[in-house]
């Protein structure tokens, strides 16, 4: 299902909702716009708001994913 979500915002590029597991092993709700996913499917570069350079996520430290408040996903 998160691999889903992820394909969403990278072929709509529309924010999803993710929670991740940080370094510490401490889960945080981040807002992100994933900009490319791996050729091996393991990873995905996403940006966070009010950054302007991506972010590399291993896509086990990806818990859930769920659209981002105020898309509920319809097809325009």
């Amino acid at each position: 299902m998160v691999e889903r979500f992820l394909t969403y915002s990278l072929e709509r590029g529309r924010r999803i909702q993710a929670v991740l597991l940080d370094e510490t092993g401490a889960m945080t709700r981040r807002n992100l716009l994933v900009t490319a996913i791996d050729e091996d499917g393991m990873g995905f570069s996403a940006r966070l708001p009010g950054r302007k350079r991506e972010t590399h996520y291993a896509l086990s430290q990806v818990l859930t994913a769920a659209y981002a408040r105020g898309d509920q996903g319809e097809l325009e």
